[in-house]
């Protein structure tokens, strides 16, 4: 009788092992990074005539010094020009409050300056935070390293993870949201709008990308504290 109680809780274990392994699996693929398209003008919704193309594309992945970001614009999109550039772009955050030091520059066009906002009122295109949020600002149009359509940048936040970014949004009366972030260009020109906007948004798909990433960080957390209990 002990032989036979002793089997099926060796199997029940092995059983978990496994699912724990393949929830490990997912969390991994599906939740070291994130991406998000700007592909909706930061404006009132029953002015829009979507679908409009990619303006950019931004990739957040979880590194082990933290989160890595990078910015990759649309370069085929038709509203770009020979005098187009991207001036800077406003992300939500919710977490210990940063400094300048907690910005690196990793390779890319080089962001001129990073500055956290503890005010969620004032994102770009009148969107309000949930938290607090991160505005990232490229060379202006008069210096040479400024950032254009075929370039990308990118940057590191250290000691942050993908659910202080992921966990939170802003929003807007009447504009589409809820979202990520607002990203800010010049003389990007689509054709049959007039005028085009220069402000874009990234919406945070439904169901939302935030409860993934969420569910598995608290998954592996849960874990954690389990091995240790």
């Amino acid at each position: 009788m002990t032989m036979l109680k002793q089997k099926p809780r060796a199997g029940a274990r092995l059983a978990g092992a496994v699912l724990a392994v393949a929830c490990g699996l997912l969390w991994s693929q599906a939740a070291a990074a994130v991406s998000f398209d700007f592909d909706l003008p930061g404006t009132a919704i029953a002015s829009q005539n979507p679908p409009y193309p990619t303006v950019a594309t931004i990739t957040l992945t979880q590194v082990a010094g933290g989160v890595q970001f990078t910015l990759d614009p649309n370069e085929a999109s038709p509203g770009w020009g020979a005098s187009s550039f991207i001036e800077r772009l406003d992300f939500v955050y919710t977490g210990a409050a940063l400094d300048a030091g907690d910005f690196l520059n990793v390779s890319g066009v080089a962001a001129s300056s990073f500055e956290f906002e503890d005010n969620p009122n004032n994102v770009d295109a009148g969107y309000q935070a949930e938290d607090a949020h991160i505005i990232v600002e490229w060379p202006s149009s008069n210096q040479a390293d400024r950032f254009e359509p075929n370039e990308t940048s990118t940057w590191l936040i250290p000691g942050t993870t993908l659910a202080n970014f992921v966990g939170t949004s802003a929003s807007a009366n009447s504009k589409p949201g809820p979202i990520f972030g607002v990203l800010s260009v010049t003389a990007y020109s689509l054709p049959g709008v007039q005028p085009t906007p220069s402000n874009w948004v990234a919406v945070i798909p439904e169901p939302g990308t935030s409860a993934l990433v969420l569910a598995g960080l608290g998954g592996l957390g849960l874990r954690g504290r389990r091995r240790t209990a």
